[in-house]
């Protein structure tokens, strides 16, 4: 009886007629694998997944091997289309730096302002709530104070990334008419200089744009998020 064939192509080349017997099917299989014609594992390196629980462990050591997300100086390439979008900055708007080589920000919706930062601070300072005031480049403003923060929390992006979101709202101005709302969202990105990110909210205090602590830590962990999509694609605190 004359066997039934087939006539394939497997990795572009002709491969004889073969038998639909299932010992046939298993060998054809293990040769394409072990040809390399069978699905191919994507090569090079690639973030770890992290454990929730890790949250909770303040003996964490964090890697230090990658290059920032941004090099001090060049955090304005932070505010692409897509950010400025995200963050409702008016159009045509162009960021500006905070000090020469240091920082970034934009105004965006409902009186806030978004600032980018590349922080010589050791992201474990963040994490341990030991932070300094100032990280030696004079910008305290886009600080939140870590022993009046009314919000603490350390967190995972996308089980990627390590980060730790502090935000405060309190009475500004020396007729405390003024209401300031800020939350700065620090990210460990594997590299000596973690990724900050400060969003900073200075309203009248009747105005009904004023935004809760909590929605301004959301708002940061968006921004962020854009951000590390945009820039470090398929990287995390910890890559194998």
């Amino acid at each position: 009886m004359a066997g039934t064939s087939t006539d394939a192509r497997s990795c572009g080349r002709s491969v004889v007629s073969l038998s639909f017997s299932m010992r046939m099917m298993v060998i054809l299989g293990t040769l394409l694998t072990i040809g390399g014609c069978g699905s191919s594992t994507p090569s090079g390196p690639h973030a770890a997944t992290l454990a929730p629980n890790s949250v909770h462990d303040t003996t964490v050591q964090f890697r230090t091997d990658r290059e920032p997300v941004f090099a001090p100086g060049s955090e304005c390439a932070a505010f692409t289309a897509k950010l400025n979008a995200i963050i409702e900055a008016p159009q045509g708007i162009q960021a500006s730096t905070m000090v020469p080589g240091h920082g970034c920000w934009v105004g965006g919706a409902q009186s806030t302002v978004v600032g980018v930062m590349t922080t010589a601070t050791p992201f474990g300072k963040f994490w341990r709530r030991e932070y300094p005031d100032d990280d030696g480049s004079g910008v305290t403003a886009t600080m939140v104070d870590k022993d009046y923060a009314q919000l603490f929390e350390r967190f995972l992006i996308d089980d990627r990334y390590y980060a730790v979101r502090v935000g405060s709202q309190w009475a500004a101005g020396l007729d405390s008419g003024v209401t300031k709302t800020a939350c700065m969202l620090v990210v460990d990105t594997g590299a000596p200089e973690p990724l900050l990110v400060n969003l900073t909210q200075q309203v009248g205090k009747s105005d009904p744009a004023i935004r809760t602590v909590a929605q301004q830590c959301d708002a940061a962990r968006t921004v962020a998020r854009t951000i590390l999509d945009e820039h470090d694609p398929g990287g995390g605190s910890r890559m194998s």
